[in-house]
């Protein structure tokens, strides 16, 4: 394992450069964690943070994504296309 950075030094520039990203946040559930997860792949935080809280509004539990089957990959593609 390469520890080239200790990791007092990550930890310390992350308490410098970290963004406020309202998955991080406290009240934010694991759902929505995956849901950032998802959108973010290979997609810039800058497109996925108005998405990211439409969606969680609109589905803040998968049990009411799964009510609306095809509703989410309309949304979805949406987002990973503009």
């Amino acid at each position: 394992m390469d520890l080239s950075m200790p990791p007092d030094r990550v930890l310390a520039w992350f308490d410098t450069h970290e963004r406020d990203l309202p998955w991080r946040r406290a009240d934010a559930t694991a759902w929505h964690v995956l849901i950032s997860e998802f959108m973010l792949q290979q997609t810039p935080v800058a497109r996925v943070l108005a998405p990211w809280r439409d969606w969680v509004e609109r589905w803040p539990t998968p049990a009411e994504m799964a009510a609306a089957p095809g509703a989410a990959c309309a949304f979805f593609t949406r987002v990973s296309c503009e």
